[in-house]
């Protein structure tokens, strides 16, 4: 009986993380249609490339703030209702840009974004607890990982459907956005039954809804410089890999000449990478460690992604060589950096202020990403070649600047093994020596 039962709760887990992963799967298939339909929303509302990437900017701006007040919302509330609540907002976003072409409104679709974006963040923040409850131990990697590879399907959908589904209804763009309306209401639906299904089994364990560690400021000056350190590379790691996406299928139209077809391949080519590495680096990281090696490895790759992209020419005819290997070293990057960064947060916080790590990780990636999408929003007033290579100067310093962090970790942490293994050499010798001299004395 007791192996069934373990059987059973074993199979419920995983099944559980099916669920968990819908919500960052429904925000990626939900949040990527500016980037893959960008043409058609220039073209429909008359709006140039700078307005597509103020779709990024009002999604992101709310999290710089909301991330700190989503984190008291679920310490108050607890962490069930304030998912639920969290993804009755999402609805309501996008139930507003689906409006936004109804009434021919460019602003109503920025406002829409505003809103679907409000507590996209603190979202997250409940994921990952529902992963750190579920998942402990060496499984917790391979949960991440298995939880990202499961919401980069979404970005892979989305590549997919959207162009085909605006083509088929006659260029209707009002069917894309209905499209994302009905999976933003399953997606609430699907965190209803997760919910449900973690009351039932507090209420079987005789435990209640957790609470987080509400965000207190205070607190921060806890957090070690290797927290910090971390913190610098994940933020600019990740603004880069977003901002540069939801630009990329423009720029590969417009300096590459490629079709839209061939731009939207690419654009999902680091999301398939992404779904299938994610769960072997997670796996591996549960098994042999190696955290701080494999983040340095991956933001080389961005490294390489960026530097391809900024001394790359102007091609006067279709050109897709060397815009599918950026793309496939921008998936190595994805693939490996998310599957290993948010497990390793919990490793080099205090236990009792995962919470408040977590938060303050996801409103830092957000003041990165709006502030930096509105800075290269400007530059893209005009697409040209020269202006997009100023963009991509941008994300090769950024690059850079994620980079050099994590070669300070990795010195950091060498000197610390070798550390270990002299003062380990000298416990040894030491007590060599002791038992010599007690061997030594006259009986």
């Amino acid at each position: 009986m007791e192996k069934m039962t373990s059987w059973h709760d074993t199979n419920l887990r995983w099944f559980i993380l099916v669920l968990i992963g819908v919500y960052p799967l429904v925000q990626f298939l939900i949040g990527e249609y500016p980037a893959l339909l960008g043409e058609q929303i220039k073209s429909y509302f008359e709006v140039s490339q700078a307005e597509i990437n103020y779709l990024l900017s009002f999604r992101s701006f709310p999290n710089m703030i909301m991330s700190l007040i989503g984190g008291l919302i679920i310490d108050t509330f607890g962490v069930r209702r304030s998912y639920v609540f969290f993804g009755s907002i999402v609805i309501i976003g996008q139930l507003l840009c689906f409006m936004s072409v109804i009434l021919n409104s460019f602003i109503v679709m920025v406002i829409g974004r505003f809103i679907f974006g409000l507590f996209e963040s603190s979202g997250f923040v409940a994921e990952s607890y529902y992963i750190n409850k579920w998942f402990k131990g060496k499984e917790n990697s391979l949960a991440f990982g298995i939880d990202t590879g499961i919401c980069r399907l979404g970005s892979i959908a989305a590549a997919i459907i959207y162009p085909y589904l605006y083509t088929t209804s006659n260029n209707d763009l009002s069917q894309c956005l209905l499209m994302c309306l009905y999976i933003a209401i399953l997606s609430f639906i699907i965190i209803v039954i997760l919910t449900q299904i973690d009351r039932c089994s507090d209420l079987r364990d005789k435990t209640s809804d957790q609470k987080l560690d509400s965000i207190d400021l205070r607190q921060i000056k806890q957090f070690s410089l290797e927290f910090y350190v971390t913190l610098i590379s994940c933020v600019t790691c990740y603004a880069v890999f977003f901002i540069f996406g939801y630009n990329s299928v423009e720029m590969f139209k417009h300096i590459y000449k490629l079709d839209q077809k061939t731009a939207n391949t690419l654009f999902s080519i680091p999301y398939y990478l992404s779904a299938i590495l994610s769960p072997i680096v997670g796996h591996y990281i549960d098994k042999k460690g190696k955290n701080i090696e494999i983040l340095l490895i991956a933001s080389f790759c961005q490294l390489l992604t960026t530097t391809i992209f900024y001394l790359m020419p102007e091609c006067d005819t279709s050109c897709v060589a060397f815009p599918m290997i950026g793309s496939i070293l921008n998936g190595l990057f994805f693939g490996t950096y998310y599957a290993v960064m948010w497990p390793h947060i919990p490793l080099i916080v205090p236990s009792h202020m995962v919470g408040i790590g977590f938060g303050l990780t996801f409103t830092c990636i957000n003041i990165e990403i709006t502030s930096f999408s509105f800075i290269v929003a400007s530059m893209l007033q005009i697409e040209n070649y020269q202006n997009y290579q100023q963009m991509n100067q941008l994300m090769l310093f950024l690059s850079l600047v994620g980079f050099i962090p994590l070669v300070y970790l990795f010195q950091y942490h060498r000197t610390q093994y070798h550390k270990n293994i002299h003062a380990q050499t000298d416990d040894y010798l030491s007590t060599n020596q002791i038992e010599l001299i007690v061997k030594s004395k006259p009986t």
